[in-house]
């Protein structure tokens, strides 16, 4: 793997000002650089000259951007192909409660939490511009990393992916290339294949 995870997400605002005030007294995100980024052609950037391009912390040494675009812009619909549905937020066990209440006490409204699941608790909220956001943590107890946590034994994945495909053969190959959980009398115990 050549990825160590987020390095930066680029959104879309079209007020600077709302953004820095949501990302750093909602969410509690750190303002840490803010520039100025020339338009150039051909390189599949934002295409307005001159935009503010500012930067956030957003934990674990990934970082949040902002673009302010020209306000009148139509919205971009989530839920359309090529859209970004949510971003999920991994908030540790201990500091989930915290989080939600330091939201409601900022007048946000915050949908949960809410069990989804396996080791998923989430709650959500919308920032100022649309784009919906979700808190995430892991109640089961366990001790585990986030990818950890969703790992599925063979079964698990077979049966979805048998959904997908109707090729045996290409339901084997994804099996072959997916760390899984090893089924054990004890339980299930992650295995990397």
């Amino acid at each position: 793997m050549y990825t160590r995870g987020i390095d930066h997400l680029a959104l879309v605002a079209d007020d600077m000002p709302a953004a820095m005030d949501f990302y750093t007294r909602v969410m509690g995100f750190r303002l840490v650089h803010v520039r100025r980024v020339p338009y150039e052609q051909d390189r599949g950037q934002p295409p307005y000259e001159n935009l503010r391009h500012y930067f956030f912390d957003m934990g674990n040494d990934s970082l949040l951007a902002i673009f302010e675009y020209p306000k009148g812009l139509p919205r971009q619909q989530r839920d359309h192909v090529g859209g970004m549905q949510h971003i999920a937020f991994h908030v540790p066990p201990a500091k989930f409660d915290a989080l939600l209440e330091r939201v409601k006490a900022c007048r946000v409204e915050l949908i949960g939490p809410v069990p989804l699941g396996g080791r998923f608790w989430s709650a959500y909220l919308f920032d100022p511009f649309g784009i919906r956001l979700e808190f995430a943590t892991d109640r089961s107890g366990i001790e585990q990393g986030v990818v950890e946590s969703v790992l599925q034994t063979e079964a698990e994945a077979r049966a979805e992916l048998e959904t997908l495909f109707s090729d045996p053969r290409e339901v084997e190959k994804w099996l072959h290339h997916m760390p899984l959980k090893k089924e054990t009398k004890m339980g299930t115990d992650p295995i990397f294949s």
